[in-house]
Parts: C-alpha cells; sequence; structure tokens
C-alpha cells in the first residue's frame, strides 16, 4: 500500500502509553522462545496519534476493576490470572502523561476488544469508534473458545461504534489507515501511520513479537492460524512498499524499545 503524500507533516506523531500489563508464560508468545516455561511481564500499550485533523486514540487498556476487583470481570479466571496495573494505567492517567483528557480525543480506533485493548472505553462515549465489523460480531458471540476473555461489559453500553470491512483510510488522506489482519481474532486491524520520519505500523496484536512472526511460529491465542500467516504476509508487503517500522504491542523489551512521553516516533 504505497501512501499518498497527502496528510504528511510534523503534526503526525505516535505516542505509546504503557498501561499496565500482566505476568505470562512466554510460551504463549513464542513457544521456541529460550524462556518458555517462565512467566515474564507482558506489557500492555494504547497509543495516541496526532493527525493535522484530529487526535486519535488506539486501544485504551484495561479495566481498572482488574487491578481492584479482578472476579468481578474476570470470574473464575481471575484465580489463574494476575494484572498488574496502576491507578495512573487508566485512559485518563495515560492520557495526562502528554497533556491530554478524554475530551481531547476526536477518534478511537480499536484493534480487538480483548480486555486488555478494550477496557477503557466508558471515558470516550463522545468520540467514534471505528472497527472492524467482524471484530463486532466475534466479541458479541459467546459461543467460541476466546469469549472469556472478551468481557463484555467493557463495551456494551454507550459506544459510538463506527464499523468498518477491509481496509480503510481513516482520514481519506493517505495518513493514517486501517488494515485488517485477522488470526489473533476475526476482526484484528493494525494501523499504519505516516509518521515523517518513517511510517510506523501499528500491529497491536497481529504479531505479539516481531521476531516469531519472521520465524511464522504461531502464538497461543489465536483464533485462526491461516488468517494469521496470512496476516503476517501482508504485514510484511506493506513494510516492504512503505519502509515502515513495525510496531508490536507486547514486546518483550519495551523498557528499552519504546519511546517514553513526551518522546514519539515521529
Amino acid at each position: 500500500m504505497p501512501a499518498r503524500r497527502l496528510g504528511y507533516g510534523p503534526g503526525m506523531r505516535v505516542h505509546a502509553l504503557h498501561c499496565g500489563g500482566d505476568l505470562q508464560d512466554v510460551a504463549s508468545f513464542d513457544p521456541a522462545h529460550p524462556q518458555a516455561g517462565e512467566a515474564l511481564y507482558n506489557p500492555y500499550y494504547m497509543y495516541v496519534v496526532e493527525h493535522p485533523r484530529g487526535t486519535v486514540l488506539l486501544d485504551t487498556g484495561a479495566h481498572p476493576t482488574l487491578r481492584t476487583d479482578p472476579r468481578s470481570r474476570l470470574g473464575d479466571m481471575a484465580d489463574v490470572f494476575e494484572a498488574l496495573l496502576e491507578p495512573e494505567h487508566t485512559v485518563p492517567g495515560c492520557l495526562a502523561r502528554v497533556g491530554l483528557e478524554p475530551s481531547d480525543i476526536d477518534v478511537v480506533v480499536q484493534s480487538h476488544l480483548h480486555f486488555d485493548h478494550a477496557g477503557g472505553l466508558e471515558h470516550l462515549g463522545h468520540a467514534p469508534v471505528y472497527v472492524q465489523e467482524a471484530e463486532l460480531d466475534f466479541a458479541f458471540d459467546r459461543t467460541h473458545e476466546q469469549a472469556e476473555i472478551y468481557l463484555v461489559d467493557d463495551f456494551a453500553d454507550g459506544v459510538d461504534w463506527r464499523p468498518v470491512a477491509g481496509e480503510h483510510d481513516l482520514f481519506g488522506d493517505g495518513a493514517l489507515v486501517l488494515h485488517p489482519t485477522p488470526g489473533h481474532t476475526a476482526g484484528h486491524q493494525s494501523v499504519w501511520v505516516a509518521t515523517p520520519s518513517r511510517p510506523t505500523f501499528l500491529l497491536c496484536d497481529a504479531a505479539y513479537l516481531i521476531a516469531p512472526m519472521r520465524g511464522r511460529r504461531l502464538p497461543g491465542v489465536l483464533g485462526d492460524a491461516d488468517a494469521m500467516l496470512a496476516s503476517w504476509d501482508r504485514i510484511e508487503a506493506v513494510e516492504a512498499a512503505t519502509g515502515a517500522r513495525l510496531v508490536a504491542t507486547h514486546e518483550l523489551d519495551w523498557e528499552t524499545a519504546v519511546p517514553r512521553p513526551p518522546d514519539a516516533w515521529a
């Protein structure tokens, strides 16, 4: 997808906002990892994207009750899940790091609706929320094996959904493009941003880690293996065509590899 040049400029920036995490066996991300079998810190992120026509928030982290009362949200899964969240990991707390409030967000994009990505939508009822149609259908379907990691209370009410089907140019200028990247879930999407020095491709959970994607090693939380492999091919085709840097949300080297506010990818 070679991007058109409209919309480029010094205003295009991406801020990565760390919003807590959990402990997980690294084998669920990469079965061939040398520390497979060991529980490592799994970071959560949301992203602020500055565009000349509006401020976009990609994903909204986990709901704060996962820290204070996880059983109320997770049920029995709370017995085997340890969320590592602090009060500042809410949407308002994260946005404050870059001088913003929830009311400053013009558009929300949800990569998908798992609990660690869609828990803060209650703060953003004023903003349209762009999500793939297939993801909405999958999230509200309680019959599949991923149902327990979709916490419907996080997004059942008060959301101004703007469903899209397939690739979507958010502002119509080629500078911020939503790409369907199913596999992790039925309707996962990733976001390509025309940051001036080098385009940035925010993969979210299309690939937990870049290295296993390169080696075509599938992760543990997987909706459709064939779809994920096809999405990885698509991601690398976009990378080759545009020179984009690839950013995965749950990279284990997040403390050194991800810029901290006020720094940004630009």
